[in-house]
């Protein structure tokens, strides 16, 4: 198991390989999920994924296979795949499970910083502000999945971080749905310059608030999202 998040931004535009196809096409629909790259209720077509990845069908159907099984996509009611739509009260889970989880990994890491890892972490939040400042959603959300990343991989604890990577799996497109509005995205840069202040003076106390408090600042317009979603669909379903 990997010690970090897969990073987003090159899980994306790497060239595939052709050893271990499934796996490389597992792990771009992955990060793609974990950075927001697909929106709540897409339908995601192997055949489709297939043509764009100029790739057999079936590497991408036992991709989606382990991405279903893992909570990221559901079937619809005509038996389509999509990204998975989390109800209220399974947000309102992750959100809770979440916050122990990240807080967690956020003392742990802060408590045995090294320089390498500080620097890391300041190259990432530096990418990530030049992000928020440049209005490319997506690179945006590819680099705010990395700078998460570089603080919960400092945690080294592998079993924490596969777990964290699960609830990201459930809760990235709604985050996607959510960023486009400026003021989120300000808001938030808000709290990751918090969490880079907590790392450079290596308190981990300081660093587990601040992540907590992104969670729960961002809980009530994800919220929004995840019922705009809902009530778009259902109206689908109605017509």
């Amino acid at each position: 198991m990997s010690d970090s998040l897969p990073s987003a931004e090159m899980a994306q535009t790497a060239p595939l390989q052709r050893d271990s196809l499934q796996q490389q096409i597992y792990d771009r629909l992955h990060a793609g999920l974990i950075a927001g790259a697909f929106r709540p209720g897409e339908v995601i077509s192997s055949r489709g994924l297939a043509a764009q990845l100029s790739v057999s069908a079936m590497p991408v159907r036992e991709a989606l296979t382990r991405l279903s099984a893992e909570g990221a996509l559901e079937l619809t009611p005509s038996r389509m795949l999509r990204v998975r739509i989390l109800s209220l009260d399974d947000f309102d889970e992750v959100t809770a499970i979440r916050t122990e989880l990240e807080g967690m990994a956020a003392r742990r890491a802060g408590g045995q910083l090294t320089d390498a890892d500080i620097t890391t972490i300041h190259a990432l939040h530096h990418a990530l502000g030049r992000a928020a400042d440049s209005g490319d959603v997506d690179r945006y959300l590819a680099a705010n999945a990395d700078f998460h990343s570089g603080i919960y991989a400092a945690a080294r604890w592998p079993l924490l971080l596969g777990m964290i990577q699960r609830l990201w799996l459930m809760v990235g497109p709604a985050i996607r749905a959510c960023v486009p509005d400026t003021g989120h995205i300000h808001r938030s840069m808000g709290h990751h310059d918090t969490m880079l202040a907590a790392v450079v003076a290596r308190d981990s106390g300081a660093l587990k608030a601040a992540i907590i408090a992104d969670i729960a600042h961002a809980a009530p317009d994800i919220r929004a999202a995840l019922l705009s979603a809902a009530s778009i669909h259902s109206n689908e379903r109605q017509i």
